[in-house]
């Protein structure tokens, strides 16, 4: 059996699993995933524990009430990954007094 369910409901599918392992400890032939992901709509969950390219201290990226987040995944190897990063710095570049602190882009490198 296997569920997926929205982050609203991630203590729900945590207690569901803590539950469900009580009963079917040693019991084979069983398989159960209940997960909660991220999906439109959603609250944003914090990310926590990201190594910052410019500092030894890992940070998390926080969403704040009114602002546009932008996280734009990109590897270093991916070419099709380089027109959108300089496309995502002139755009912070241009639009600056425009969106002061409302807006922000962070490129996450999945190497």
């Amino acid at each position: 059996m296997e569920k997926s369910l929205s982050t609203k409901d991630a203590e729900k599918a945590q207690k569901f699993k803590e539950a469900a392992k009580a009963i079917t400890e040693g019991v084979t032939g069983v398989q159960l995933k209940v997960c909660a992901e991220i999906g439109q709509g959603d609250e944003y969950v914090t990310i926590t524990e990201v190594e910052p390219m410019d500092k030894a201290d890992k940070v998390s990226i926080t969403h704040n009430k009114g602002e546009v987040v932008l996280l734009d995944f990109w590897a270093t190897w991916c070419p099709p990954c380089q027109g959108p990063m300089a496309h995502n710095q002139k755009m912070l570049e241009e639009k600056a007094n425009t969106w002061g602190d409302k807006v922000r882009i962070i490129g996450l490198s999945i190497d």
